[in-house]
């Protein structure tokens, strides 16, 4: 069941930044996500450099942005809807950190469409890279973010990033009267948490999106994470996070944490500090109720007992689904060969 439907939580209030850049994958068969079925895009390639990236405040906001990931007719948006119940149950504000690093150009995320019409197409392929090098500058003025985005006004130049993959493909699409629908697919995501970056790779990744030679528009970007990866990757980053929040606003002394009054280190502390020692190890944050039931409770059951791409094969749940939403503006930028 999606936990958009069931999920109810208890306030928790902290503050971090959550960035997304996508690259990697393919759509061939395996845990990979894709579609065999589909044919090899063709046409030109359109090229686009994305300027809105939106991480759902609420939860009428991860509904909005979530997708069909399994087939199911249930549109799946687990992780997103977990931030939206906090975004407006505990006023934790993800966007903020969000344009900030796009408008600076701290990551770059471009797509490219590849279709034989922009309005009405089949076998349309969206390719996705990591970005690198903008030109123009991504600021005029690194330090004062009021000159920043300078490369996203649809007329910027990239390369792109040395770490990108070069087989970034959401294939299996269609455009109709300029919708695009594609997937599945495979994609990674880059998740900056305060300071430090996680890449994740998605399977089952789909796109929609209103497209035209100028622009992205309305676009919805989801996919899922493994369990083993929220266990490996996600869980220790967000303990990375909680333990610089900590840091960042409470000096324990003796029995006292210390912590400024309100804060977010006082918040977090409060609410998953079961045993008042004024740490979370990773140990403590996992055998939290909220998280047991939420972001290591896979909500998708997308591969097989052999860990293949095969949705609702074998009735365990495996996957934890992700969605937000997105724009792009035109951008300019060479293809890797072979695409």
């Amino acid at each position: 069941m999606s936990l958009i439907k069931t999920l109810s939580l208890a306030a928790l209030t902290a503050t971090t930044s959550f960035g997304l850049a996508c690259g990697g994958g393919d759509d061939d068969t395996g845990n990979t996500g894709g579609n065999p079925d589909a044919g090899a895009p063709e046409g030109t390639h359109t090229k686009y450099v994305v300027d809105e990236l939106i991480v759902p405040a609420n939860a009428s906001q991860a509904t909005a942005v979530a997708l069909d990931l399994d087939g199911d007719g249930i549109e799946d948006n687990a992780l997103g809807g977990l931030l939206g119940a906090l975004g407006s149950t505990a006023g934790l504000d993800l966007q903020t950190g969000v344009d900030e690093q796009l408008s600076a150009g701290d990551f770059i995320l471009l797509a490219s469409v590849q279709a034989s019409d922009l309005v009405n197409a089949n076998n349309v392929g969206t390719y996705v890279f990591f970005g690198d090098n903008p030109t123009p500058a991504a600021c005029t003025d690194v330090s004062d973010l009021s000159t920043c985005g300078k490369h996203l006004d649809g007329n910027g130049s990239f390369d792109i990033a040395a770490n990108s993959p070069a087989n970034a493909l959401i294939g299996g699409g269609s455009l109709a009267g300029g919708s695009l629908s594609a997937g599945p697919g495979s994609v990674s995501i880059e998740l900056p948490l305060g300071d430090a970056a996680i890449q994740l790779d998605l399977i089952a990744a789909h796109i929609d999106v209103s497209v035209d030679a100028s622009g992205l528009t309305s676009g919805k970007l989801g996919g899922a994470i493994t369990a083993e990866d929220v266990d490996s990757k996600l869980m220790p980053a967000v303990q990375s996070l909680i333990v610089g929040l900590i840091e960042e606003s409470c000096t324990p002394v003796g029995n006292d944490c210390g912590c400024v009054e309100g804060s977010s280190g006082e918040q977090v502390l409060g609410f998953f500090d079961t045993n008042d020692d004024c740490m979370i190890p990773l140990e403590e944050l996992n055998s939290n109720s909220l998280i047991d039931a939420t972001i290591r409770n896979p909500d998708l059951d997308l591969l097989d007992a052999d860990g293949n791409f095969n949705p609702n094969s074998d009735g365990v749940d495996d996957s934890l689904s992700v969605a937000v939403g997105f724009s792009a503006v035109s951008a300019a930028f060479d293809l890797p060969a072979g695409i």
